[in-house]
Order: C-alpha cells, then structure tokens, then sequence
C-alpha cells in the first residue's frame, strides 16, 4: 500500500487510503485529489509539486490517465467517488490551457480552453506510477 496508508475504503478496482492516496488497481497509478476550492495552473503546478504524501514522486496527469478515470453515471462526477471533489475541470500536464471535464454525460476528452469557454472551477489532480516491491 501507499506509505503511510491504511486502507479506509474500495470502489471497484480503486483503494482509499487514509492519506487520501487513491489507487487504482487496474494501471497501478495513484492518484490524489488537490484542494477542492477553484486554483489556477499556476497553484495547480505548485501544490503538485509540492506534495510530499506517501513518499512523494507526484505530478500532473496526462490526459489519458484522467481518461482513465472516467465511469460514466459514477458518482457525481463520472469517476469514483474516492476522488473527493467539487471541481469540474482538472488541470493536465504539458498543457497551458487544457483541461478534462468530469462532469458532462458522455467522454468530451481533452478541450482546448478559449476565451469564449469558461467551465471551470479548475482543481489539481495529482498521479504517480509506484512499482510493488
């Protein structure tokens, strides 16, 4: 398990751990929910990597790896309900001006954000890759 982690609850092939580490056993990716209050990329970038909870090793995710996390009609937010949060759109890796929104009925992928687009709150999302052993 994720250090520092006992096991608090289980959806599916996802573990929470009391550490707030999510983990999906499926990719073996862990996965941790930023501060649920609206962030910019700036704050995003910085809090992930700034985070130090269960050994560290964070940074944003790809766009496929929150694809990855997508369960339509899952909770309240299309993906499991271990990833506390309130926020629509999740800031990504490599990309100034993008993000996944959870939150509408079908897969809308990754959008490009315009000035006429305007969905948010964004919130940070963090994920690594942790080998067994």
């Amino acid at each position: 398990p994720p250090a520092d982690g006992q096991e608090v609850g289980r959806d599916g092939v996802y573990i929470a751990y009391a550490n707030g580490i999510v983990k999906d056993t499926t990719t073996g990716l862990e996965w941790m929910a930023g501060p649920d209050r609206p962030m910019s990329r700036i704050e995003a970038r910085a809090w992930v990597e700034s985070l130090n909870v269960g050994g560290g090793g964070w940074r944003m995710p790809t766009g496929g790896e929150l694809k990855g996390l997508y369960q339509y009609g899952k909770g309240s937010r299309n993906m499991t309900p271990l990833l506390k949060t309130t926020g629509r759109v999740v800031y990504l890796r490599g990309w100034d001006n993008s993000g996944f929104d959870f939150d509408l009925g079908a897969i809308t992928g990754i959008t490009a954000l315009g000035a006429n687009f305007n969905i948010g709150p964004f919130r940070a999302f963090a994920v690594r890759s942790r080998s067994s052993g």
